[in-house]
């Protein structure tokens, strides 16, 4: 079975999510790039407003083909109870080719089930599972950071 990670980070926490992801389910990964500068407190400001009106960016092209996948785990941080724009962008742009789907979100406070409707609605299939974690278990490596992947690995298996 052929899997890829897909997601986007800003500040690394995300990505440091995928990378575990990565290892576990042996899979290609592929980090969304937002051409649009989302580094420092103006630029911040401007994002999460870009996340709660749903508003779209220029993302990098990607040498991926994603017809070549069997699964896609998709990822993002929670901004302003939202996806962020870089994988709204992403997934208005191949809904139609995606194949079976699984979700993670990275937050650091509430609006998770929110994003997770966004990240349903946008890529036009339910997941087969979804892996929703505070960023503090990530950035800690607090124990139950390899339990909830396991869960997360456990659940998909049993699907697919």
């Amino acid at each position: 079975m052929q899997i890829l990670i897909s997601y986007y980070s800003r500040t690394g926490t995300t990505k440091k999510l995928a990378g575990k992801l990565g290892k576990e389910f042996k899979a290609d990964s592929l980090e969304i790039i937002d051409r649009r500068n989302r580094k420092g407190f103006f630029a911040l400001i401007k994002a999460s407003f870009d996340a709660l009106t749903a508003n779209v960016t220029v993302i990098e092209q990607f040498p991926h083909q994603l017809e070549d996948y069997d699964l896609i785990i998709l990822g993002s941080p929670v901004w302003a109870a939202s996806i962020t724009p870089a994988l709204r962008t992403f997934l208005l742009g191949n809904s139609e080719i995606l194949p079976e789907v699984a979700f993670f979100l990275t937050h650091a406070g509430s609006g998770t089930e929110r994003s997770l409707k966004q990240m349903e609605s946008l890529a036009a299939r339910k997941p087969l599972a979804t892996l929703v974690l505070e960023r503090s278990i990530i950035q800690e490596e607090k124990p139950e950071l390899d339990e909830e992947i396991k869960r997360f690995k456990d659940l998909i298996d049993s699907k697919i």
